[in-house]
């Protein structure tokens, strides 16, 4: 199982972050544009828009997977409004 992810792009001395995901916690909230969330068995994203919820089919992988075993984005700029 993946425990954290994150996804990097260096350009000369600069680094950018594209992707950081960390395991869902008890205090994980979705905000009013939702989340980004990852399988941990496939990887496959998911966009969720709360968290009530105690297991979740990946609709990728058809795996069943609790609530604390997903993997939740920790970056506010996946989804930028327009």
């Amino acid at each position: 199982m993946i425990s954290h992810s994150k996804k990097l792009v260096v350009n000369g001395s600069k680094v950018t972050t594209l992707e950081h995901f960390a395991p869902v916690h008890k205090r994980s909230r979705a905000g009013s544009n939702g989340k980004l969330i990852m399988c941990p068995h496939c990887g496959a994203k998911h966009t969720i828009n709360n968290f009530s919820w105690s297991t979740l089919k990946c609709k990728n992988c058809q795996s069943i997977v609790n609530k604390y075993d997903w993997m939740v984005d920790q970056t506010d700029t996946w989804r930028t409004p327009k």
